[in-house]
């Protein structure tokens, strides 16, 4: 069961859902270092959950290239035009196979690059090497770092759990107002 969550918690960040995998690392690193999960079967599993992801993004973009290359409702919602997708194309046609290792690790590129992977229609034969290179190594190391921190991040917490509660909620509340904030300003740019 702690094999399937970490899988499901990886293969949802890997579709660059914006999911915490640093904290999943830390939660399986304290697991590793009680005993009770193997590292190298973390890594796996992380690992080939963050890979799975990966190409269920790529495949949306695969399908969404349809509607892409014709005006419509879908060009209007997304902001693609038919100037952006021959740079996209060309960008991936030369440089795709290592964008998709590099998304792995830059959190703020991986929804275009693997979203733009699909689109473009990056070769599975480039793209499936390269993105199990950056998932493999980005799990590997955050397993490893959650493992050896477990002790050091257990001890730093304990008895402050409301504390770092309250964090979470307000790091949340303040990402949402500026993300709110933001989209005003772009409002304001457009009228």
């Amino acid at each position: 069961m702690l094999y399937a969550a970490l899988f499901l918690g990886f293969a949802l960040e890997g579709t660059s859902i914006p999911v915490p995998a640093e904290l999943i690392c830390l939660a399986s690193g304290h697991l590793i270092a009680l005993g009770q999960m193997s590292f190298w079967w973390a890594v796996a599993v992380a690992g080939l959950g963050n890979l799975c992801g990966g190409l269920v993004a790529y495949w949306v973009g695969y399908l969404a290239r349809r509607y892409l290359s014709r005006p419509g409702w879908f060009t209007r919602l997304t902001g693609v035009n038919d100037r952006g997708l021959r740079r996209a194309d060309a960008w991936f046609t030369r440089y795709g196979a290592f964008t998709t290792f590099l998304a792995r690790w830059l959190g703020f590129i991986r929804p275009a690059a693997l979203l733009g992977a699909g689109v473009s229609r990056l070769p599975l034969t480039s793209y499936v090497p390269y993105s199990a290179l950056g998932a493999f190594s980005y799990c590997y190391l955050w397993q490893w770092a959650g493992w050896k921190l477990a002790p050091w991040v257990r001890q730093a917490v304990h008895g402050h759990v409301g504390w770092g509660i309250a964090a979470v909620v307000t790091s949340i509340a303040l990402g949402a107002g500026i993300l709110r904030w933001l989209g005003r300003e772009d409002a304001g740019r457009e009228g």
